[in-house]
């Protein structure tokens, strides 16, 4: 009867179990003085080792770490006895409990009949810096010495050399669409990454861009094969370890090139040891390596030499194919031209796809889209990156609520024609070439409390019909070195994908002026995180609105940068009568025809519109309270004193008594 059984006559992976399992009978046979047993496992060994073990997976693993056959014929007993349980037995006949914890070489020696100074050398080769060990291809349990030290092997190895070429979650395998679309520049950047990889089998590329810009995509087209993928915007901080390992195991087991992409979310002081262990693996890779960010310039402690090579969106022209590229893709139409919608969002392929998909799901197939269906898809995907760190605003008031000067109305005019009218004079006007920067609409409003900044600020995004989202500073300002520009990256991102408007309340606090005198190291990451600003708001291309009521604290820089800086005064008198007549007047409310606006203008000259509207309705509650019918002139005034003293001022003279 045969030792193999059904085996013996197996090719490729099971021959090569087999091999294994027929040593152990021969070893346990020898061990026992089972002489008769022991004879037929050694002409059983000589047959199979005359037929073919050619395993490709094997191959390919051999030629890329240089493995001696002596370690091949290794490897192969540990994968034998992690999977086959007929070998089990025989090993612990010959090793001890132990067996059952790995193949040691120890034990091996003897299944193979190696002689000592194989066995030292098999024993040194896997205690050293083995790869296969490093990449967790092969476990070790530790022992006292190499040669006793038990090993098996993991399952993503196994699955390998029986030709599984699937990748495990969280890395993702990327190649490269059929059919691209890239502008001039783009193409030159793909040009260049290629041609830096050709020169160097050891090539850190760092490319830095916009998310869904299509980074990834073009380093795909670049490799001009498979990308291995790490994503680190979609890791737990638990889970990096573990990613990491996966992602050495895998460049060890395929022909592709490992890619990192988002690592600025390791930015964060608290993520100082993850962003070690980042380190470690990209020394640690033998073979080329990118790295996707959408930050410039991130510290990523490696040893590597690197090169940083920038990433845009793709130009006017290849916006607007890639719109129509994407509604025709679910079989969609659109009525109207896209130039205008692709102008006004300078997203790229990724983001343009998620907006279509979120379309996708609102309309039937071969439905007519207009630009505000598309427009609607971009809003979707932007609330949902910038939840935590910026509050969507919703704007209730009207351009009939403000009260303001003439010239201040028609600096407001100025700022909503700038950008309404961009596509023309950028693009077809041809002034894009004469903008040194960005071409993005950083404006500032400045002023007293209360003068309508904010309020402006709603009613600019209701005219170009974009969404207003206030950036939460108590969640964007964060202690950590590196975390608070992490999280502006991702509301600038998010905000350059959906074309928000952006509103950085009582911006002082983090638009501030820079110090000089650097005297610890407080200073020198404020002014880091200023000068970090300063590039984001320069790079934004959509509108970003400021408010200060302290115009000196904000950071000279920035006031160069801007496209419009509007200074809010306090109201006059006659400005006051009027905000006073609007803020009493809902259409319903119960107000007295005695009502002197005027008056209330003259006796509380300090109120600014907030204060009035606070006033206003803090009298309609108090004539509630009386069980008045009408809001008369004595609720207004009772409210108005209130308010006045809140302020921190007195009334020194009432003409008329209460």
């Amino acid at each position: 009867m045969s030792v193999v059984a059904a085996k013996s006559g197996a090719h490729g992976f099971e021959r090569c179990l087999a091999l294994t399992y027929v040593q152990a009978v021969r070893a346990r046979a020898e061990a026992e003085q089972m002489g008769e047993l022991a004879l037929q496992a050694a002409r059983e060994l000589a047959t199979l080792r005359t037929e073919p073990t050619d395993v490709p997976a094997m191959d390919r693993l051999a030629r890329r770490l240089g493995l001696t056959p002596d370690q091949v014929q290794l490897v192969w007993a540990i994968v034998a006895c992690s999977v086959d349980g007929r070998v089990l037995p025989h090993l612990e006949t010959l090793g001890g409990g132990h067996a059952r914890r790995g193949l040691s070489v120890a034990v091996y020696a003897m299944l193979a009949e190696l002689a000592d100074e194989s066995v030292a050398r098999l024993a040194h080769w896997l205690a050293a810096a083995n790869p296969l060990v490093g990449a967790g291809l092969i476990v070790s349990a530790e022992a006292v010495s190499p040669a006793a030290r038990a090993y098996v092997a993991s399952p993503r190895l196994v699955a390998y050399l029986r030709g599984d070429r699937h990748v495990i979650a969280p890395l993702r395998i990327v190649t490269a669409p059929a059919e691209l679309l890239h502008d001039d520049d783009q193409l030159a950047t793909i040009r260049e990454i290629a041609a830096a990889l050709a020169r160097s089998q050891h090539a850190m590329l760092v490319v830095e861009g916009p998310s869904g810009s299509g980074r990834m995509t073009a380093c795909a087209q670049a490799v001009a094969g498979e990308l291995i993928v790490l994503d680190l915007a979609r890791l737990a901080p638990e889970e990096l370890r573990d990613a990491l390992v996966a992602l050495r195991r895998e460049s060890l087991l395929r022909d592709a090139t490992p890619l990192l992409a988002n690592v600025d979310q390791m930015l964060g002081e608290e993520q100082r040891d993850l962003r070690r262990l980042i380190a470690e693996v990209i020394d640690s890779l033998p073979g080329p390596l990118l790295v996707t960010s959408t930050v410039a310039g991130v510290d990523l402690g490696t040893q590597r030499a690197m090169v940083r090579i920038p990433w845009d969106a793709p130009n006017l022209a290849v916006r607007g194919q890639l719109w129509m590229r994407a509604v025709t893709s679910i079989g969609a139409r659109v009525d109207g031209d896209l130039e205008a919608l692709a102008h006004r969002y300078r997203v790229g392929p990724g983001a343009i796809q998620r907006a279509v998909a979120s379309v996708q799901l609102l309309h039937p197939p071969g439905a007519m889209l207009q630009e505000k269906d598309l427009v609607l898809g971009l809003r979707h995907n932007i609330a949902e990156r910038l939840a935590g760190l910026a509050q969507r605003v919703e704007v209730t008031q009207s351009w009939d609520d403000l009260v303001i000067a003439d010239d201040i109305r028609d600096l407001i005019s100025a700022l909503i024609s700038r950008v309404r009218h961009s596509h023309q004079v950028l693009e077809q006007w041809g002034f894009r070439r004469k903008i040194a920067r960005g071409t993005g609409v950083p404006a500032l409003f400045s002023g007293p409390p209360g003068t309508g900044k904010t309020m402006v600020a709603g009613l600019i995004a209701r005219e170009l019909d974009l969404e207003l989202y206030q950036v939460d500073l108590s969640k964007v300002v964060s202690k950590w070195v590196g975390e608070t520009e992490k999280n502006l990256g991702r509301v600038f991102d998010a905000a350059e994908e959906g074309h928000g408007l952006l509103l950085f309340d009582e911006a002082d606090a983090l638009f501030g002026q820079r110090t000089n005198d650097v005297q610890g190291a407080n200073d020198r990451y404020a002014n880091l995180e200023v000068n970090y600003l300063l590039q984001r708001v320069e790079a934004f291309g959509g509108i970003t609105i400021l408010t200060t009521n302290l115009e000196t604290a904000i950071d000279t820089a920035l006031k160069r940068r801007l496209a419009s800086h509007i200074v809010f005064a306090a109201p006059e008198e006659d400005e006051r009568a009027r905000l006073w007549e609007r803020q009493t007047t809902t259409g319903t409310s119960p107000i007295a025809s005695d009502i002197d606006h005027n008056e209330l203008a003259r006796l509380f000259p300090k109120m600014s519109g907030a204060n009035i509207r606070n006033a206003a309705i803090s009298a309609a509650f108090l004539a509630a309270a009386d069980g008045s019918t009408t809001i008369s002139q004595a609720h207004l005034i009772r409210a108005a004193r209130a308010e006045y003293r809140s302020m921190g001022h007195v009334i020194a003279d009432m003409q008329r008594s209460l």
